[in-house]
């Protein structure tokens, strides 16, 4: 009896040891921030690369006064005060030079585009050595939970992602031989996409090259339209209007294109024209155009409304209706349901050492105090 005894407390034992071995193998050993399955394998991070909490976060913000009273005050009450940390900043699964079958580990993930979809909050983030395929990642909307990570032909910018919720279509902004493209992947395909399983990127089912535009660097839908917009530090901005159809289909056929020409910040001393400078993201908002306007490390970012109107050929200086200073690096803006969703790509690796402010996660805007006079 006594026999057995012993061998039940040493059977309890070595389970209790076990038990505390196996938790251990599934945290990261210094910071607690890369996520580690049994076999060892690493997968996506999904805690806060910066600030361990929202509040943390919004106390980091609180210099740009109008950004805090949008994003923070407006905010108050609402889970983690409307803010959704952005996950893979530490590191990502994804795969290498398409090779299928071959999941690596990236740690250079650099947060692009974000838009809501659905029940779903999508962030698109590209490798910055261009050695693993861009990706992007699915949060539950309401839990701000992270699902799961979404793995992309290649090694696009992903300057932008947005939906288009009458066909339930994803489009994203891509690349093709050397071609600027947006292509399109179904809700449905989304939901059902598991890279353990396919072990390579998910199939897209629109392909539109855009030979209007040298670079896709912004996207948003609105109205049945999808609006593509490309801007760099040498030329006027270009926005380009693309009709769809109820089923979700795009013919690539220009609608329409306007120019954005601002002087905000630019070095009039290299140059005698003015020109747009390093816009990020678009949305619309009743009657407004909404613009980021990034500048680079340790410079504030912008959020720039403009008066909209469709029949106009260009936006200048005077169309713009108000300016919100951000913390440097913002990227992709999104509107939905009254709020703007705002995301900043400053707490990624190639720049977390160069700023004193970091946005490590997705910033909720209220619209409506927004547009307020």
């Amino acid at each position: 009896m006594q026999t057995r005894f012993k061998e039940m407390i040493l059977f309890l034992l070595c389970i209790t040891i076990f038990s505390g071995c196996s938790k251990i193998n599934k945290e990261h050993d210094s910071t607690g921030s890369t996520k580690i399955d049994k076999q060892g394998k690493v997968m996506t991070n999904v805690t806060p690369a910066i600030y361990k909490t929202y509040e943390q976060q919004a106390e980091a913000i609180i210099e740009y006064s109008e950004l805090y009273d949008l994003a923070v005050e407006s905010q108050k009450g609402k889970k983690e005060d409307g803010m959704y940390v952005i996950p893979g900043l530490l590191s990502t699964t994804t795969l290498e030079n398409d090779q299928a079958k071959t999941i690596v580990e990236c740690d250079s993930m650099t947060p692009q585009g974000v838009t809501m979809a659905g029940d779903y909050i999508l962030i698109s983030s590209y490798c910055h050595e261009h050695k693993h395929n861009s990706v992007f990642y699915v949060l539950d909307k309401n839990t701000h939970q992270y699902i799961k990570t979404v793995v992309l032909e290649g090694y696009p910018h992903v300057g932008g992602i947005t939906y288009d919720p009458i066909a339930k279509n994803v489009w994203v902004c891509a690349r093709h031989k050397d071609r600027a493209e947006i292509v399109a992947i179904p809700m449905d395909s989304i939901e059902n996409y598991v890279l353990k399983n396919t072990l390579q990127p998910i199939k897209y089912t629109q392909r539109v090259e855009l030979p209007q535009v040298k670079r896709a660097s912004v996207i948003t839908y609105s109205n049945k339209n999808i609006y593509v917009g490309y801007f760099d530090s040498q030329s006027d901005g270009k926005l380009e209007q693309y009709p769809v159809d109820e089923r979700g289909k795009m013919t690539g056929q220009l609608a329409s294109e306007q120019v954005i020409h601002t002087t905000m910040d630019t070095d009039k001393s290299k140059t005698n024209k003015t020109i747009v400078k390093e816009l990020q993201g678009i949305t619309f908002v009743e009657d407004k155009l909404v613009v980021t306007q990034s500048y680079g490390a340790f410079k504030n970012s912008k959020l720039l409304l403009f008066n909209y109107d469709t029949n106009k050929k260009s936006f200048l200086d005077n169309d713009i209706e108000k300016v919100v200073d951000l913390p440097a690096h913002a990227e992709q803006v999104s509107a939905s349901e009254g709020q703007i969703y705002a995301i900043f790509e400053s707490a990624a690796k190639p720049y977390r050492e160069n700023e004193k402010v970091w946005v490590d996660r997705v910033l909720r805007i209220d619209t409506k105090k927004l547009l307020q006079e």
